[in-house]
């Protein structure tokens, strides 16, 4: 561990973290306008942030929430508590001095809020809502009507949609992906055995995957594209350890889902969160690799996963 972050954690201990400091002098005050900055995942606003903002919500009654962020990410806090998203077209994840890079192309002045948070850590400061809290991401009507554009989604077979990498597996010290030939031979014993369509997702192509019922919707959605087909034609989702696994888990609706997840590290993601779904129809079933690798899970054992998944649907209705 480097100094630097021994000299954070004894200062946590001791003084409270960033945001039991901010909460003291803000309470003080009583002043109400706070700004977040976050340029990291897509998962952590489902898994980390609600709970950062409920936990404002709870310290500061009548606090208005700004999020300054990036442009994938604005779709994901318009399904959070929130009151103002301001976007960085130039943002880039990655970015050590985005923060700074951001207030000035916005023209933003930080001296508008009275708590700043530039660097929030909810893995640190909300670790206590761990086994609790129940993330919500909140669903509007009108965004169902989004799957309509993608005629190519079949109605008369199962759907069973497919995230096949993460696209920011790179960041972490584990391996999130399953082994892509594991996922060619998982579509095609399915598909021998049972009439259904696959969708894949995900940011871009990559690997083509050149098989029969197999609809690859990758870099061609939107992450709200994609919750509307889950939410309005899909019955099973098979998701690596991502956002789009999070954003599903912790989609507040009701309507029947099958989750089958795949994982290396079962302390992390919605497993780490230790509740269940807001969701009273979604299934979740996780795999853990042998020796927590995502690489020594078994298509057969995916494949029974899935088999039972679909024996338990019934069949969902073709309209939102």
């Amino acid at each position: 561990m480097s100094l630097k972050r021994f000299l954070s954690r004894m200062r946590d201990r001791y003084f409270g973290t960033e945001l039991d400091r901010a909460l003291r002098r803000t309470v003080n005050t009583g002043s109400l306008r706070v700004l977040v900055y976050w340029n990291r995942g897509l998962g952590d606003i489902a898994l980390g942030l609600c709970a950062l903002f409920a936990r404002l919500r709870e310290r500061l009654p009548g606090c208005h929430i700004t999020v300054l962020t990036r442009p994938d990410l604005e779709q994901a806090f318009a399904l959070t508590d929130i009151d103002r998203i301001l976007v960085c077209p130039s943002l880039q994840r990655g970015d050590a001095q985005g923060f700074g890079r951001a207030c000035r192309a916005l023209e933003l002045d930080r001296g508008e809020f009275d708590a700043v948070f530039e660097r929030p850590d909810p893995t640190a400061w909300i670790a206590d809502s761990l086994g609790h809290y129940v993330p919500r991401l909140r669903w509007r009507n009108e965004w169902n009507s989004l799957v309509d554009r993608f005629a190519g989604i079949s109605p008369d077979r199962p759907v069973i949609a497919a995230h096949v990498s993460s696209e920011t597996g790179q960041f972490y010290g584990y391996v999130k992906d399953w082994p892509l030939q594991f996922w060619r031979e998982l579509f095609q014993r399915v598909s021998e055995r049972h009439p259904v369509q696959w969708i894949l997702f995900g940011h871009a192509k990559g690997e083509r995957f050149d098989q029969p019922n197999v609809l690859d919707l990758r870099g061609r959605t939107s992450l709200l594209d994609v919750l509307a087909i889950l939410r309005n034609r899909t019955q099973v989702l098979i998701a690596v350890d991502s956002g789009i696994l999070a954003m599903t888990y912790f989609l507040d609706e009701s309507f029947p889902l099958e989750i089958v997840s795949l994982w290396s590290d079962p302390r992390q993601g919605v497993l780490k969160q230790r509740v269940a779904s807001p969701n009273p129809g979604l299934r979740h079933c996780p795999l853990v690799g042998e020796d927590e690798d995502v690489r020594r899970l078994k298509v057969e054992q995916v494949e029974a996963a899935i088999v039972a998944a679909l024996a338990r649907l019934a069949p969902r209705p073709n309209a939102p």
